[in-house]
């Protein structure tokens, strides 16, 4: 594995990671590549694996909107390793190829996504490139379609989803193969 940091042995962490790591192997068939560097710090690690886990049980944002904010984020950041497994994951969960095709230009689809998903793609891309212009914008059109809550819920996944994909792109952590889908547009 091709990272910025050296290469460790699976039995060079402590054994509560390399459970993790056995959790992934039988999930994934493989450690997921973001988890050998996680591993070397385990109470983050652990703490992020929580916050990970607590969004799956919130109903907002919903997993398919959620996964296409992971994707479209994971491309602006330039994680290979997200856009890898958040497009696997949405595949996975929904099968339809058409968003995930387009999701580097959903402004000029919007018969592929709907008001709401368009909303919460541009509240992210805002939010994401630190555009304090487009946030103020994109907010008030999120707005439109989420209550108060629902915005705090999808500005925290944003925010989720920009450290793991900052996380994984300064590291220069590889993707694993899950799902072929473009890292971004050549204008980004």
């Amino acid at each position: 594995m091709a990272t910025r940091l050296d290469e460790r042995s699976e039995r060079d962490f402590p054994w509560y990671v390399r459970l993790v790591f056995a959790y992934q192997k039988r999930k994934y068939g493989q450690v997921l590549s973001p988890m050998w560097a996680w591993g070397r710090q385990p109470g983050i690690m652990f703490v992020f694996l929580l916050l990970i886990g607590r969004f799956k049980r919130l109903s907002s944002p919903d997993g398919l909107l959620r996964t296409l904010l992971s994707v479209r984020i994971s491309q602006i950041n330039h994680c290979a390793f997200c856009v890898d497994f958040n497009a696997h994951n949405f595949l996975a969960a929904h099968g339809a190829h058409e968003k995930i095709d387009f999701i580097d230009r959903w402004p000029d689809h919007p018969e592929v996504f709907s008001a709401e998903e368009r909303a919460a793609l541009a509240y992210a891309e805002a939010v994401t490139l630190n555009d304090a212009a487009g946030t103020a914008h994109a907010i008030n059109e999120l707005k439109r379609f989420f209550k108060d809550d629902a915005v705090v819920a999808i500005t925290a996944w944003i925010g989720v989803q920009n450290l793991s994909s900052k996380f994984n792109d300064a590291l220069s952590i590889p993707m694993q193969g899950f799902c072929r889908v473009p890292p971004r547009s050549s204008d980004e």
